[in-house]
């Protein structure tokens, strides 16, 4: 039987008003009960999955910043890299003064951005961290967790993302987590690395993991676990990806609650 259960948040668990319905809450803590293990795997800062979390008031395993960040169930972190300051350096200079792209930095426990132009994909009601704007000239480029861009322009972060790619090839781990926003955390950082390091430490076959995704930052995570679910809202690409993947129901009709309930 799977024991270990591992879910994305934006677009998988959480619906597109940004919460977790009360049929997803009732699930979980059902299968939490009967010793299931629960990892929410995100791209988000730590401190905003720590929150959601909270809010269910549950034990979980996180999977933060992609990776970058890995929690046990006593909060306590057990995996961090962080970018080679001279490549966050770079990243963040390159499309520093494009005003179609914002360029935004996970540092501790902070987040930095470069600005704030309206005509892109900046979602800044989605996190509960207070940014702060940055320049490269005075910036000091250490314990960097993640950098992202993010843009209405998808053809230019499309191009931004092969530019990265032919400059540090497997220094990075490089995804895009919904087309507007692509993503850059340490080349042996990923949802799928952290999603073993547990496995692991529970001494649990990835075999017996579940795992559920919409995003490519999911890919990685999907192709090891022993059953995967991509939601039906998902990135196409991610189901061009992943064309052997069940497709279940969307984000916004409990799509992972209703599949997991099986398993009780």
């Amino acid at each position: 039987m799977c024991k270990i259960i591992a879910v994305d948040l934006d677009g998988t668990l959480l619906s597109s008003e940004n919460k977790i319905t009360t049929y997803t809450q009732k699930i979980i803590k059902l299968l939490i009960e009967k010793n299931f293990y629960f990892v929410f795997a995100s791209g988000r800062h730590y401190i905003d999955v720590m929150e959601i979390r909270d809010s269910l008031k549950i034990n979980i395993f996180m999977i933060t910043s992609n990776g970058a960040k890995i929690y046990n169930l006593d909060n306590k972190i057990i995996f961090s890299d962080n970018l080679e300051e001279d490549i966050a350096s770079k990243l963040c200079r390159i499309k520093y003064f494009d005003t179609e792209i914002i360029t935004q930095i996970y540092q501790n426990n902070q987040w930095y951005i470069n600005n704030k132009k309206i005509n892109n994909n900046f979602c800044s009601a989605l996190s509960s961290l207070e940014y702060q704007f940055f320049h490269p000239d005075n910036f000091i480029f250490q314990n960097i967790s993640k950098i992202f861009f993010t843009s209405k322009n998808f053809q230019k972060l499309s191009m931004l993302k092969r530019k990265i790619i032919n400059c540090y090839g497997n220094k990075i781990h490089i995804n895009f987590s919904v087309p507007g926003c692509l993503e850059i955390v340490s080349g042996t950082t990923s949802k799928g690395h952290g999603l073993k390091l547990i496995s692991n430490l529970l001494g649990i076959s990835l075999n017996n993991c579940i795992a559920f995704g919409d995003g490519m930052n999911d890919q990685d995570m999907l192709s090891i676990a022993g059953k995967a679910y991509i939601m039906k809202n998902a990135d196409l690409r991610l189901k061009n990806a992943l064309p052997h993947v069940e497709i279940i129901e969307s984000n916004d009709n409990d799509g992972v609650a209703k599949c997991l309930k099986k398993y009780l």
